[in-house]
């Protein structure tokens, strides 16, 4: 996918993300999707997920993390809000309507806590293929505020652009791109749920691509921010102060070198070159009927 595809998909709601206490129980069954996610278009595109060491994937905020993010891709890139995971209308809090001046001030964290699913810019009428990778970079907690900084790398995705072609942007196949395209910093903060005897949710790891039931619990989205390391003309929020810092690490940590970067970005390949890995941590299977 294009270093721009993922990167529009996440800059489509470019501020930052928070959640509070909800009061609905995890033990609740969530209602069913509206849209599945990862079918139609984007049935051949996964996510996979690493962590620095210490942060646990499958239980507490790194859940949420990855629940809130996902749906954001899901919902940019297919054009429709309603391909979110369960919980997530509930848990994150209106944008804020406001439209700041970006060549002036910071963009404020609360203005893109949604995805704005714009089918004429944030995707496109081809198939996904290939494995978008997430690093949670780390984890901060000050009573029940938690933030968390991750990585994104999204040079291993492209398009099917027809005739066994596939391209990692088609609208500039035959471009040359940077190497530090497709890779980005994304800051999102949370509220944690008021301490409660409501049991915890499992382990959230299995071989589904998105989860079934609700894993936001009661936790509460409150702002989101991304950066990518070729972006100069947005101001870092206030609350965001080692952006720069943590987009040059989000470059550091990519699991392949630049000469690799370059050469998935640029021109047309043959499919092997986006193998669509299986999901991981991943989410267990819906508990049959």
């Amino acid at each position: 996918m294009s270093a721009t595809r993922r990167v529009s998909r996440a800059l489509a709601t470019l501020p930052v993300v928070m959640m509070a206490a909800i009061g609905c129980s995890h033990s609740e069954p969530a209602p069913p999707l509206s849209k599945v996610p990862w079918t139609g278009l984007l049935a051949q595109e996964r996510e996979m997920w690493s962590a620095e060491p210490g942060i646990d994937l499958v239980t507490g905020p790194a859940v949420v993390i990855r629940a809130y993010l996902e749906s954001r891709s899901l919902a940019s890139q297919m054009g429709d809000i309603d391909y979110v995971y369960p919980g997530f209308k509930h848990a994150v809090a209106p944008n804020d309507p406001a439209e700041p001046d970006y060549s002036l001030n910071p963009p404020p964290i609360t203005q893109d806590l949604w995805p704005e699913p714009r089918p004429d810019s944030s995707s496109l009428p081809y198939p996904a293929v290939g494995t978008g990778r997430s690093h949670i970079l780390r984890i901060d907690t000050s009573g029940r505020q938690v933030t968390a900084v991750v990585c994104g790398w999204d040079y291993g995705t492209a398009y099917d652009i027809g005739d066994g072609r596939y391209s990692n942007d088609p609208t500039n196949p035959l471009g040359t791109h940077n190497p530090d395209g497709g890779i980005f910093a994304q800051w999102v903060a949370m509220t944690a749920p008021a301490p409660d005897t409501s049991p915890p949710l499992p382990p959230q790891r299995g071989p589904a691509p998105a989860p079934t039931t609700d894993v936001f619990d009661r936790w509460r989205i409150v702002g989101y921010a991304i950066h990518g390391p070729t972006d100069t003309l947005r101001l870092a929020p206030p609350q965001w102060p080692t952006r720069q810092a943590d987009t040059n690490a989000c470059v550091t940590k990519a699991p392949d070198p630049p000469q690799r970067r370059v050469f998935l970005a640029d021109g047309v390949h043959p499919r092997s070159d986006f193998p669509t890995q299986h999901p991981y941590p991943g989410w267990p299977i819906a508990n049959p009927a």
